[in-house]
């Protein structure tokens, strides 16, 4: 069988830069071998790349971790970090109630996310959210009774909106706008009727301290997805995390994804850390999908 990454990084042409980012795919296939690589190619000069983590064969939940503005495959090691622990914490909420083990993630760095100026647009958004529909049908194709979590990040949010804007979230049972840059209105409005359809349950949170979300809605995307109706809001400022038993979350500080270091060497918690209120909360939320085979 055809491996096209490995292809790929066999050509002599390509730039150093785009070969160090075929490298941090390759290697965080070889460092677990229950990866797999489900997308790949080139938008122009570009690699785009999706990787899937745990049993993805036959997965009874898949959660589909997208990523936000200048993110490319440079950043795929931190991601994937994500997406496995992701997984493992799925898997082990799951089970303690008796759910199934049979749990996959999906880091999806098929899109490009382009800068802070442009994402005061759609463009991007739109043309992610065309890739992500035909990857969520070929999903479905494959595991038609499995059901699908798409966790939006910042930007990414933006995405979420136009993917259900062009019916393409048919798929989805579950979806979480994270520190959202905002949805349009025609995005935010199609999102509450398929909520009000009971066509996939719908959460939202940002951070009080996030002050670089906000600014994303300034532009053509100005719906703070919290406000959609029906949207179920919950919190990333600290506090009990429904489900665990009593459980405490830790605050998110910033806007980060993951827990970053300053110049100080002070600590910000990033929404997707592994003590985040935030994080539990879609861990549990998502573990509750396993419950349901």
């Amino acid at each position: 069988m055809v491996d096209p990454l490995a292809e790929a990084l066999d050509d002599p042409s390509i730039t150093p830069e785009v070969r160090r980012k075929l490298q941090n795919v390759r290697d965080v296939l070889d460092a677990d071998p229950q990866s797999r690589l489900t997308s790949f190619f080139f938008e122009g000069e570009e690699p785009r790349a999706a990787v899937a983590f745990g049993d993805f064969d036959a997965a009874d939940v898949i959660a589909v971790v997208l990523h936000g503005i200048e993110t490319d495959l440079d950043a795929f090691p931190g991601w994937a970090e994500i997406g496995q622990r992701l997984c493992l914490d799925v898997i082990r909420a799951s089970t303690l109630r008796g759910g199934s083990a049979h749990v996959a993630t999906v880091v999806w760095f098929c899109y490009d996310s382009g800068t802070h100026l442009s994402a005061l647009a759609t463009r991007h958004a739109t043309i992610g959210a065309a890739r992500l529909a035909g990857d969520l049908v070929r999903m479905r194709h494959r595991h038609p009774r499995t059901r699908i979590a798409v966790l939006s990040y910042s930007y990414s949010s933006t995405l979420f909106g136009e993917l259900v804007l062009m019916d393409g979230a048919g798929p989805v049972s579950m979806a979480f706008s994270i520190a959202s840059a905002g949805m349009t209105r025609m995005a935010a409005d199609a999102v509450a009727d398929a909520i009000a359809a009971k066509s996939f349950s719908f959460y939202a949170t940002e951070a009080a301290s996030d002050t670089t979300a906000p600014l994303g809605r300034l532009g053509a995307h100005p719906v703070d997805p919290r406000d959609i109706e029906g949207a179920i809001v919950y919190g990333s400022d600290g506090g009990i995390v429904p489900g665990t038993g009593g459980e405490r979350g830790e605050a998110t500080q910033g806007h980060a994804s993951k827990t970053e270091v300053d110049d100080e060497g002070e600590r910000h918690r990033g929404y997707f850390d592994a003590r985040a209120q935030a994080y539990l909360f879609a861990v549990q939320r998502i573990a509750h999908l396993a419950t349901l085979h």
